[in-house]
C-alpha cells in the first residue's frame, strides 16, 4: 500500500478516511548533545513542524488514539518516561496526544529487539573468519525478520476499527498490515536537517583529510610519541546524529 502525503486527504475521501484504520508515520529524529553547532535549532524546528502537520492531519483523518514507537520497551507510563528521558522533541509531540486521551501501546518485543542490537554489534566487531561473519549475518537477518513480523502483528492487533495511531520509527517504508491506511508526516524541515547532516559530515571528512596530510608531511620531523593521536589528527571520526 502506497503511503499518502498530508495534502492527499481531500474532502471527497474524508468519510472513508475517518472510518478506516490508519497510522501516521513520524521519523524519530534523535537529539545529539555532541552535535556541531546548528543541529539543535534544526532538531527543534523539525519536531515543531511534525506537530503542526500531525495536528492538520488529525483534523482531516482522525485524532491519534494509540502511539507506537520503535526502540521503546513497555507501554503506558513506562514508555512515556523512556521517550521523555531520551527524546525531548518526540516527547512534546507524544505528550500532547496523551493529554487528549491517546495511549502508549506495546510495540517492541524485548528479546527480539535485543537480538537485533547484539547481532548488529557483532557484525561491526572486525571479524577475521568469513565463516563466522556469515553465521552472524544469518543470525542477524533472522532476528530482523522475526522482529519485523512482530512489529507488523502489533499494528494489526493494536489498531482497531476507525482508529488512528501514530508510529515513531526510523524507517518510513516500514511494513504496514493490509487494511491500514498509511500516512507519512514528512515536513520540509526533515530534508533540511538531513542535508545539514550530510554537509556537516562532509566538512568533518575534509578536516580529517587535511589533518592526515599535515601529519604525514610532519612524520620525518616529529617523533612518533610527540603526538597524542598517533598521527591520525584530532578528530575521532564522523559525527552521527543521536550519538
Amino acid at each position: 500500500m502506497a503511503a499518502e502525503e498530508l495534502g492527499s486527504v481531500g474532502k471527497a475521501l474524508a468519510g472513508d478516511i475517518l472510518t478506516a484504520r490508519k497510522v501516521y508515520i513520524v521519523t524519530m529524529v534523535q537529539p545529539s548533545p555532541e552535535a556541531p553547532e546548528g543541529f539543535e535549532k534544526l532538531y527543534n524546528a523539525y519536531w515543531a513542524a511534525v506537530d503542526r502537520q500531525l495536528t492538520q492531519l488529525e483534523a482531516k483523518a482522525g485524532a491519534v488514539v494509540r502511539i507506537f514507537a520503535e526502540g521503546v520497551i513497555g507501554r503506558g507510563d513506562d514508555a512515556t518516561l523512556m521517550v521523555q528521558q531520551t527524546n525531548p522533541g518526540a516527547y512534546t509531540t507524544v505528550r500532547q496526544r496523551l493529554s487528549s486521551g491517546a495511549v502508549f501501546e506495546d510495540y517492541e518485543d524485548t528479546d527480539l529487539f535485543g537480538q537485533v542490537i547484539d547481532w548488529g554489534r557483532c557484525l561491526q566487531g572486525g571479524l577475521i573468519s568469513q565463516t563466522v561473519a556469515n553465521e552472524i549475518q544469518a543470525k542477524y537477518t533472522e532476528a530482523v525478520d522475526k522482529r519485523s513480523a512482530h512489529l507488523k502483528s502489533r499494528l494489526q492487533e493494536g489498531i482497531l476499527e476507525s482508529e488512528a495511531a501514530m508510529l515513531l520509527g526510523g524507517d518510513p517504508s516500514v511494513q504496514i498490515p493490509d487494511g491500514i491506511e498509511k500516512f507519512l508526516i514528512s515536513p520540509p524541515e526533515l530534508d533540511q536537517l538531513e542535508r545539514w547532516v550530510r554537509q556537516a559530515n562532509e566538512a568533518i571528512r575534509q578536516q580529517m583529510a587535511e589533518q592526515q596530510a599535515r601529519a604525514t608531511s610532519d612524520d620525518t620531523d616529529t617523533p612518533p610519541d610527540a603526538t597524542d593521536d598517533g598521527g591520525r589528527g584530532t578528530s575521532s571520526g564522523l559525527w552521527i546524529p543521536g550519538r
